[in-house]
């Protein structure tokens, strides 16, 4: 007899375990669908003590993934520095160093290791299982990464095929619109939005149809945003003045666009900038601004553009495809933990375009971009996908 009840105590333990879990795992998933850093802390708090407290293995084994998991996706937002963002990968790495340890076939453990130390682990868990939503996911992501240009079709296609399956398999389960679900049908858009061509209403209908199931889906809401027709305004009555100059033809890639002058101005809350190229712009094509506030050669971020030495610390990014007075892309002003998680529109998506044949014209708001007579900047363009050409300010200049 006491043994049954042991074995009964024990069983309603595991079970009561496995709750907890779930739990924990849907809270995070909606902290991170939502992009609540303080509920995902929270779900990661409360995985922590279920590992630390529970005696099943699985049950530890999927805390600590879970609690790898929460660290890694706030290792990429933008609104965590860097300090805070290491401190996140060493606590990271030792959750998923410990789900290995209780099960080293775990793939989905292997592709967030790989994550955090940069390695060849995600090889370790595509030969496990390739279709694990973290193996998947993962690998969808680095086949879409392209410095130099579009997102390859490889990596598009893999995004439709994950996001495919996982249609497949809630059909079959029934189970919830979750965390890989909402994080494949983004990026399926994301990755789409990265092609030499983009098509705003297949765009605009795919992320209708997350935001149907996940409203609260954040990364879904600024895709939303950025696949939105806008219209350009008219031309800003202002005294423009010389700003910066450049050469012609002096572009990395002399098929995109060249830039050849920068003209400022000022009008009440906002700085205008007329950025002209040296041939008329093609359908998608991108603009930078790239601002050190105050100066200081040493501080900021480095810009991206080779050779450069230029660092910043406010970014403003329009990078748009346009059809007649109608456009849509990428357009905001950011920080360097907003580019470090690829929100362009951190500080504010309030920047006004206007567009003549060869010139783009940004209104950006004064008190966000912050520009001193101490400031230097870097005005730069090339196709909405890549850097091409840039106009450099001397220093102390605006």
């Amino acid at each position: 007899m006491r043994k049954l009840l042991t074995l009964l105590l024990l069983t309603l333990s595991i079970h009561a375990a496995d709750r907890q879990l779930g739990l924990a795992r849907e809270m995070l998933e909606d902290g991170i669908i939502r992009g609540d850093e303080e509920l995902i802390a929270s779900s990661r708090d409360r995985l922590v003590r279920i590992a630390s407290e529970t005696g099943d293995r699985t049950v530890m084994r999927d805390a600590n993934y879970l609690a790898a998991l929460s660290a890694i996706f706030e290792v990429f937002s933008p609104f965590r520095d860097r300090a805070t963002s290491a401190r996140l990968t060493t606590l990271g790495t030792h959750y998923v160093d410990r789900a290995l340890e209780l099960d080293p076939k775990f793939a989905d453990a292997w592709a967030v290791s790989a994550m955090f130390r940069r390695n060849t682990d995600l090889a370790k868990g595509t030969q496990l299982d390739p279709n694990a939503p973290a193996v998947a996911f993962f690998t969808a992501f680095l086949k879409s990464f392209n410095p130099n240009g579009a997102a390859p079709p490889a990596g598009v296609k893999a995004f439709d095929d994950m996001a495919a399956r996982l249609d497949a398999d809630r059909a079959a389960t029934g189970r919830r619109f979750g965390l890989w679900d909402a994080q494949a049908h983004g990026w399926a858009v994301f990755v789409r939005m990265a092609s030499d061509d983009p098509d705003g209403p297949t765009m605009r209908t795919m992320i209708a149809r997350v935001l149907e199931q996940r409203p609260d889906f954040s990364l879904a809401q600024t895709i939303a945003e950025s696949v939105a027709e806008h219209h350009f305004i008219a031309a800003p009555d202002v005294t423009w003045h010389p700003f910066l100059v450049d050469a012609s033809g002096d572009g990395k890639n002399p098929k995109l666009p060249d830039v050849v002058a920068v003209d400022r101005a000022e009008s009440g809350d906002r700085i205008w900038y007329r950025v002209t190229f040296h041939d008329p712009l093609p359908r998608s094509f991108g603009v930078n601004v790239v601002v050190n506030r105050t100066g200081d050669p040493a501080a900021g971020s480095k810009w991206w553009g080779k050779d450069s030495t230029a660092r910043y610390d406010r970014l403003v990014t329009a990078w748009i495809t346009h059809d007649g007075d109608r456009y849509f892309g990428r357009v905001g002003v950011t920080d360097e933990d907003g580019v470090r998680g690829a929100l362009m529109s951190k500080l504010t998506s309030d920047v006004q375009l206007a567009m003549t044949d060869r010139a783009l014209i940004l209104g950006i708001p004064r008190d966000v971009l912050g520009v001193t007579d101490k400031s230097t900047a870097v005005v730069a363009g090339g196709s909405h996908l890549i850097w091409n050409d840039d106009a450099t300010s001397a220093a102390n200049s605006r």
